[in-house]
């Protein structure tokens, strides 16, 4: 089974599941290939005409199935974090939480343009499909991503110490 980054945005349905949750799908078509935008966020596993997914840890991805004769799904995936006791509250969607020194790929399909706050607590550099965020300081920046139609996707980044 091929496990590649997606090409480019789809149209895709909302699907969300927690860390440790197993999902498994069931098609009346067999799956010929896979593609993710984030492999650390979920575990895939085809076998025929099903797909098991595996909530591996807490972020968003684009997952798409395409099947023997071509044809292809997407979805917009979720995975919630799991509460664990003594943790800090997880970031919810369109919230990111980075260390300092830490770097984050984000996919960013058809990116036209960033923008985002200079506090000193992210870096950022845009790349191709992706923009790159680098923690340097502790605290909060809002960044924004628009795609060549003008769409903004809008994350909140927080760096701890």
């Amino acid at each position: 089974m091929a496990l590649a980054l997606l090409a480019g945005p789809a149209a895709a349905t909302p699907l969300a599941l927690g860390e440790r949750q197993v999902l498994v799908l069931e098609f009346t078509r067999p799956v010929a290939k896979l593609g993710v935008t984030d492999a650390d966020v979920l575990l895939l596993e085809a076998s025929g005409t099903r797909l098991k997914v595996t909530g591996q840890r807490a972020g968003r991805c684009q997952l798409e199935v395409t099947f023997d004769d071509g044809a292809t799904l997407a979805w917009e995936v979720t995975v919630a974090a799991l509460r664990r006791p003594g943790a800090a509250p997880a970031a919810g969607p369109g919230e990111l939480e980075l260390a300092i020194g830490e770097e984050r790929r984000v996919p960013a399909p058809g990116l036209a343009r960033v923008l985002f706050e200079e506090n000193g607590a992210l870096k950022v550099r845009p790349e191709q499909e992706a923009v790159v965020l680098v923690a340097v300081g502790a605290g909060r920046s809002s960044v924004v991503l628009v795609d060549g139609a003008g769409k903004r996707t809008t994350l909140t980044v927080r760096v701890k110490p």
